[in-house]
């Protein structure tokens, strides 16, 4: 969970000091001092809470799991994308060989097989 902490001074020339401090988190459930006080007039609201979060929780867990499934897919999509794309580079480039253009034959792999490489070494 991500938590966020804000401080903020300000003083004037007499000495006067204020002071200002924030927090904020996107956590589902409510701090312990929350509960409890919650818990003093509410009790029935501090289960249906702890229900809530947990259901929440669950969920997070869920789509966390497909959003990892749907990255693997796309990676290895990609990985395989690519070496079709070099594959078809090469067989472009034997065929044109056989053609008797041997120049275009190697700027073709050259090109297909170089710009693979540079992508996967480039790759942050």
């Amino acid at each position: 969970m991500a938590s966020k902490n804000t401080q903020l001074k300000a003083r004037n020339n007499q000495g006067n000091e204020l002071s200002v401090s924030h927090s904020q988190t996107d956590s589902p459930i409510l701090d312990v001092a929350s509960l409890e006080r919650l818990q003093q007039f509410r009790p029935d609201i501090v289960d249906f809470i702890i229900e809530q979060t947990a259901k929440e929780a669950d969920s997070r867990i869920k789509n966390e799991a497909i959003i990892i499934l749907f990255t693997f897919i796309e990676r290895l999509g990609g990985i395989l994308l690519a070496f079709a794309i070099c594959i078809l580079g090469v067989i472009g480039s034997v065929w044109t060989a056989k053609q008797g253009y041997t120049s275009l034959a190697i700027t073709i792999a050259v090109t297909c097989i170089g710009t693979l490489a540079v992508a996967f070494l480039n790759k942050k």
